[in-house]
């Protein structure tokens, strides 16, 4: 029996060698992998010695000889005459370098990029699975042992292993080929008629929304962020903690999504995929407190989002509160050693910063759309990331915001991005104090983030993430003491918008840009 090796990832190689020779296994391997192995003391046959001598050629010649090795034993189980002194080959181990590292360089060429696709791996990964019920093909390295023990306990490597490893093999070459795809793509082109999409799975999770659906967490697949310094839930390590869910993961992408906006020490407390408190603050436990302070009620047992290492003092005032988890850059000594006494809080660290330019520039960076599954199909759109450089804010009332409602303003038309539309965010002090979102009607969302700041609504801000389609949002805001607004604008009654807010020396900020969020 004879196994045919050529691996870019060579974790494990070694052992599996070893095993597979006291199995009775001759190896022969490609030209890098031969020498890797040489290396390490492991004796091992060039892959040229497969073919007829007459045959040796340099290396990337032999590939598609060496792939017609691996078809020799056909799917009837017979064994060819070995004409001419061709070789057969009964295991295939290969692998292929992420493509997407490869071409991780800004100065790369297109012919250097094209010059590292790899083919040939591909096609040994291909022809090996057509032909798993008498090839077995082997492409992650963790699935290396566990086939090694199966074949030990029982004489073989079942049927239903083959076939599982098979398509493992398909799977991957599938997962190379559409990255390379999405290398040659032009985003300027719009979207392809055909699409398929590289995920790779992260974890199992322990069910979905409800404990009756199940659900995983999938990455996409290719170069971490992290080395990007770009920090994701993906990248994201748990170092504390029950198992996620699939609310937590929902909940904290929220948290992560919103902190990446602001540059000052911000805080946020998630609650259903809204914040119910954001804040910024001088330091970060001055962020937290307001957070908090904008709706106590609704925090408990919320997530919160950092955008600073947690410090102690912020740790002390967290831990007097339940809450799911906390997603931050990073956490002292002091602060791990107070949020750990709660055992069943979450703790994630990014283990990168969390900055504005980050998260402004990680669809340029990433090339990644966003993606919602619907019944048949997927909707797929470029992110929300739209900054302020590409915001037209133009005071459309007579009179203009001062200086504290301009800060105020940007904060609100920042946050209000993150409420599910219809969505009303009322904000004082860099701090949110009342939200609504999630209404059939504007009018009704502005109500309830009055009702949620009561009395703190007066003197306070609203943004409104889409126009006002009746003056009657505006009319609410002016009777609860709201001094200044920003909206997209574009209503065909905006001239009554503005009337109502010039009734009320109410300052009106209209920024051009819509920010949806369903």
């Amino acid at each position: 029996m004879r196994a045919l090796i050529s691996v870019a990832d060579r974790t494990g190689l070694v052992e599996l060698v070893q095993e597979l020779e006291s199995l009775g296994v001759s190896i022969f391997a490609t030209d890098n992998t031969c020498k890797a192995l040489k290396a390490k003391g492991v004796t091992v046959s060039s892959a040229s010695e497969l073919l007829p001598p007459a045959m040796h050629l340099d290396e990337r010649t032999i590939y598609p000889l060496l792939t017609a090795c691996i078809a020799r034993k056909q799917t009837t189980g017979r064994h060819p005459k070995q004409n001419g002194n061709w070789q057969s080959v009964e295991i295939v181990v290969a692998n292929l370098a992420p493509y997407r590292e490869k071409i991780a360089r800004p100065e790369l060429t297109l012919n250097e990029a094209l010059e590292h696709i790899d083919l040939e791996r591909a096609a040994f990964l291909r022809t090996a699975a057509k032909h798993f019920l008498q090839v077995l093909v082997l492409c992650r390295p963790r699935d290396y042992m566990e086939v090694v023990q199966e074949w030990k306990e029982q004489g073989e490597v079942s049927i239903e292993t083959r076939k599982k490893l098979a398509a493992i093999a398909f799977q991957q070459s599938a997962l190379y080929d559409t990255t390379v795809a999405e290398y040659l793509w032009t985003p300027g082109e719009g979207f392809p008629e055909e699409l398929t999409l590289p995920f790779e799975r992260v974890m199992n999770l322990r069910y979905g929304e409800n404990p009756h659906q199940q659900a995983a967490f999938y990455r996409w697949a290719g170069v971490s962020c992290s080395r990007l310094k770009l920090p994701t839930l993906a990248d994201a390590e748990q170092i504390q903690g029950p198992e996620l869910s699939y609310n937590n993961l929902l909940d904290l992408d929220t948290a992560l999504s919103i902190v990446q906006n602001f540059t000052a020490p911000t805080a946020t407390i998630i609650k259903h995929t809204s914040p119910c408190g954001l804040a910024c603050g001088d330091t970060l436990v001055d962020a937290y407190k307001k957070a908090h302070a904008g709706d106590p009620l609704s925090s408990t047992a919320g997530i919160i989002g950092c955008n600073r290492l947690v410090d102690e003092e912020t740790a002390q005032e967290i831990s007097q509160l339940f809450y799911e988890a906390i997603i931050a850059p990073g956490y002292s000594r002091e602060a791990l050693a107070i949020l750990r006494q709660q055992k069943e809080l979450r703790l994630l660290t990014t283990n990168t910063p969390i900055e504005p330019g980050n998260a402004s520039t990680q669809w340029l960076h990433t090339g990644r759309p966003e993606i919602r599954s619907v019944n048949g199909g997927i909707l797929i759109q470029t992110p929300d990331a739209v900054g302020d450089k590409e915001t037209e804010y133009r005071v459309v009332t007579e009179r203009e915001p001062n200086l504290d409602e301009v800060t105020d303003l940007m904060f609100a038309w920042k946050a209000v991005r993150f409420v599910k539309s219809n969505a009303i965010v009322l904000a004082r002090k860099l701090a949110i104090i009342g939200v609504g979102g999630g209404q059939t009607n504007r009018a009704a969302s502005v109500q309830l983030a009055i009702d949620r700041a009561g009395t703190r609504a007066r003197g306070s801000v609203l943004a409104s993430d889409a126009y006002f389609p009746y003056p009657d949002g505006v009319e609410l805001a002016a009777r609860a003491g709201i001094t200044a607004i920003v909206q997209p604008g574009g209503s065909s009654r905006d001239e009554e918008a503005i009337r109502v807010a010039n009734q009320y020396a109410i300052a009106m900020v209209f920024t051009g840009r819509r920010h949806f969020r369903h």
